[in-house]
């Protein structure tokens, strides 16, 4: 019965997508009034209807009929409807970069799928796990999931699922560059949806077809995909993909040279987004609008539009390296138990074929006794499978020791990332705890009118020196993250050193005039180095903090520069509390220690990052760091930095047994 009914909803569904816009949402209407008066599975149908009927235009009430739909479901105990209303959840959770929660609903929608033998959910299903693997650059697997899903949808005669797997292989081998198949599977897509004379996401294979074009500098035959692309999608009422198609639209005009058709559709792209939410499509469409003014000359709007734009992007990327990492170890832990059930099912397997060796040779030697002249023949042969059998379960085993050493390595691994994880948690609850709770304290007393202005600006600068350094306690953390990112990339380029040290001086001005620091910079006014200047910053201005931290009041920094065997040496000497033996092995040994930070002679805080942040960014660009120290007199930090692209490692290594010398 309940195999029926979700045959039904499905079939629903799809009788939508042949209906016009404003019939859709007399058929939305419809369902609405329906369900004030629906109960038990009738009202589970109809919640599952609404969800996916409005998932892709209006999550937040698609969202609300979703969880409805779940929590009844589960009280009815009725798993297809549980399994509908889930997938619902994780596509919604997807669609807003929600990832691991995402994965979650998906995996255990599946898993309901399969006990009710819902084939039509499944293969959605698997589409929503498939595009999982896309955001984790996982093409080829993401590809094998999709087409699971095609050869079910099939299977079951579900057009639209179909069609929808067919755009995602589509899509996703177009991200690996491979046009021809994914063109392949695109016109596939199309021709199917012509032959059953069916408007199914027509719009996302066009788009589809109109990257391969764009990507393949045919812009005249990638705009017309685009227009069609952009006509089917907002017939059929997909805001995502009319947002996705719009920015590619904008690009292709660019490069066309039609600047104000450019403008003119980014706009609209810009409008779409925003009411929509799609950060992602509304940082695409500001980065190509500040082209086009660019472009046309109109450099305040193109400056302007490029500053959304890396607001947006900057914004993007945290958050999505952030769900990448939770999702990445929710699918090792599920990998995990998998890998545990295949071995347990070998083991079962190798057990097997030893029981049914064990019978072959007993009913040889039966048959022996009786046959004495071929018991030669059949020892000989016997002994030759034994010993192909022994073979083979000897490759078995080293197999699963293999297997074993692999499995302890990556839990070794993954301990150590939560040991990691949680020092960083525990330092920043640590250092975000005090200055937070002195400005809830100081905002308290104001609102109850307690504080007067002296005593009000007296406090703010005491604030202000606390959240500055939880300020670049964040950003130290933030900046060491990414660095741990798969897929973390430095971009390389020739610098001025002087202009980074002179930027980086005027940031802690404040803290110098505070302890009455004097800074000696013998630099030249220009010093080239080759090296990335976002991580370069990060260097200089952790050293320079340092050394304003651990130095007395009244006291002087010396910051000078040479020039040895295609590298530069920058050094800061600072005549401070200085450092043990023991600290600078521990900052230079090549695992990161992440340590309790001293406190400055003022009893500034730190996070015990700096340093090692230092260590690794000049590890990066090529270079290395050294530390001289003496406790009650100072400390001198140099660190070299090539001053050109080295290609040759073994002038790489020299150098650094240069120095290290």
């Amino acid at each position: 019965m309940k195999r029926i009914r979700h045959i039904l909803v499905v079939f629903l569904i799809f009788s939508w997508f042949h209906e016009s816009k404003s019939q859709s949402v007399e058929n939305v209407d419809s369902l609405k009034s329906a369900l004030s008066d629906a109960e038990g599975p009738n009202r589970i149908d109809i919640l599952n209807l609404l969800a996916t009927n409005l998932r892709e235009s209006e999550q937040e009430l698609a969202l609300s009929y979703a969880l409805q739909a779940e929590l009844l479901a589960h009280s009815l105990q009725d798993i297809a409807g549980e399994s509908l209303a889930k997938e619902n959840i994780g596509w919604i959770f997807y669609r807003r970069g929600k990832w691991l929660k995402s994965f979650e609903y998906t995996a255990d929608a599946y898993e309901l799928a399969i006990q009710s033998k819902d084939n039509i959910v499944a293969a959605r299903l698997l589409n929503s796990m498939g595009a999982l693997y896309y955001e984790q650059n996982n093409f080829a697997l993401a590809i094998e999931h999709f087409k699971k899903a095609y050869a079910f949808s099939k299977e079951e005669g579900d057009l639209y699922t179909e069609i929808r797997s067919l755009n995602n292989v589509a899509f996703n081998f177009s991200q690996m560059k491979e046009y021809d198949s994914a063109l392949y599977y695109a016109n596939y897509s199309i021709q199917l949806n012509k032959k059953s004379g069916s408007p199914y996401l027509t719009a996302f294979a066009n788009r589809v077809v109109g990257d391969v074009y764009f990507n393949r500098g045919q812009y005249d035959s990638a705009a017309i995909i685009f227009q069609s692309s952009l006509e089917d999608s907002r017939t059929q009422k997909v805001k995502s993909t009319e947002a996705s198609v719009i920015h590619r639209l904008g690009a292709t005009y660019l490069k066309l040279g039609k600047l104000d058709e450019a403008e003119k559709i980014l706009k609209e792209g810009v409008k779409v987004s925003e009411e929509n939410k799609f950060l992602d499509e509304l940082a695409k469409s500001h980065k190509y609008l500040s082209q086009v003014y660019e472009a046309k000359g109109d450099l305040i709007n193109a400056f302007d539009q490029q500053k959304t734009y890396l607001i947006l992007n900057d914004s993007l990327v945290d958050k999505g390296n952030t769900d990448r990492i939770a999702l990445l170890q929710g699918m090792f832990q599920e990998n995990l138990d998998k890998s545990e059930l295949d071995l347990l099912k070998a083991q079962n397997e190798n057990q097997a074929q030893r029981i049914k060796l064990n019978r072959r040779n007993n009913w040889i030697l039966g048959i022996a006794i009786v046959l004495i002249l071929s018991l030669l023949v059949w020892l000989y042969f016997l002994n030759r499978n034994i010993k192909r059998y022994n073979k083979y379960l000897l490759q078995q085993k080293a197999l699963i020791k293999d297997q074993n050493k692999e499995f302890e390595a990556k839990s070794i691994q993954l301990t150590k990332i939560n040991e990691t994880k949680n020092k960083l948690f525990s330092i920043l609850g640590h250092d975000l705890k005090g200055p937070v709770g002195q400005v809830k304290s100081v905002v308290d007393l104001l609102v109850k009118g307690m504080l007067s202005r002296d005593e009000f600006d007296q406090l703010v600068k005491i604030l202000n020196k606390d959240i500055d350094t939880v300020y670049f306690t964040l950003n130290n953390t933030l900046k060491w993250s990414m660095s741990q990112m798969e897929g973390f990339r430095i971009k390389k380029n020739t610098l001025n050193l002087s202009k980074i040290v002179d930027s980086t001086i005027t940031l802690i001005d404040s803290q110098l005039i505070e302890k009455n620091i004097s800074i000696l910079n013998s630099m030249p006014e220009k010093v080239k180095v080759y090296a990335d200047s976002d991580l370069m910053e990060v260097v200089i201005r952790n050293i320079l903090n340092n050394a304003v931290k651990f130095s007395k009041r009244n006291e002087k920094i010396e910051i000078s520069v040479s020039n040895q065997n295609h590298f530069v040496k920058w050094c800061v000497l600072d005549h401070g509390i200085g450092m043990t033996k023991d600290q600078i092995k521990e900052i230079l040994g090549i695992d990161y220690a992440i340590t309790n930070s001293q406190q400055g002679t003022d009893m500034e805080k730190g996070s015990g990052l700096g340093l090692q942040l230092c260590k690794e960014f000049i590890r990066m660009n090529g270079g290395e760091i050294f530390i001289e120290s003496t406790i009650g007199k100072g400390t001198k930090i140099c660190v070299t930095i090539p001053e050109k692209d080295l290609t040759d490692e073994v002038n790489t290594l020299r150098n650094k047994e240069f120095f290290q010398s």
